[in-house]
């Protein structure tokens, strides 16, 4: 059951996994980060956990809109400006959660949003690796599979079409060689 109606993007379904999963790993990157001072008051790791709900609330909901609004200074700096995109969203998180969670000035939220990235990413890393391994040895995903099966009703179709004349190669001249399947038979 999908929460939101997202196709083709299964990151903010409430009732899935992979979606607490990265919840839990946002919090304990949050959570170790506030121990680095940037966080003024943290009061332990249930804000941590909130904190992490609002950043991915605000991902979802509010970042899109910030990043159409300044698409031009992103393109002009090349996407650094999604980085101040990113402590945005941490300052307003932490006002949310004031007298709990505070980041103040915009520098302790960019560092703030920079080591909780390199945080999460690190821990979803083993994740994302055995994620490859099991596309690569498992056969790929859905999106090949789709096209295996595209591929394979294309074949049939060919298969039964009286318009393909020849089983083996067309550009064979040998007319012995040619296997016809609705023309006259070659001496």
């Amino acid at each position: 059951m999908k929460v939101f109606n997202i196709e083709s993007n299964d990151k903010f379904d409430l009732f899935s996994k992979e979606f607490w999963i990265k919840i839990v790993i946002m919090t304990i990157a949050i959570w170790i980060v506030s121990f680095t001072g940037l966080v003024e008051s943290s009061d332990g790791p249930h804000y941590a956990l909130l904190a992490a709900l609002i950043i991915s609330l605000l991902n979802a909901f509010l970042r899109p809109l910030l990043s159409f609004i300044s698409m031009p200074l992103i393109l002009s700096t090349f996407g650094i400006f999604m980085l101040f995109i990113n402590a945005i969203i941490i300052l307003l998180t932490s006002a949310l959660l004031k007298p709990h969670f505070v980041v103040s000035g915009i520098w302790n939220a960019l560092f703030f949003s920079i080591i909780v990235t390199i945080l999460t990413f690190v821990m979803n890393l083993p994740r994302k690796i055995k994620k490859v391994q099991n596309n690569i040895f498992d056969g790929g995903n859905d999106a090949d599979d789709s096209y295996n099966k595209t591929r394979e009703n294309i074949n049939q179709k060919n298969n039964t079409d009286s318009s393909n004349r020849f089983d083996d190669d067309p550009f064979n001249d040998d007319p012995k060689e040619r296997n016809y399947t609705d023309y006259e038979d070659v001496n």
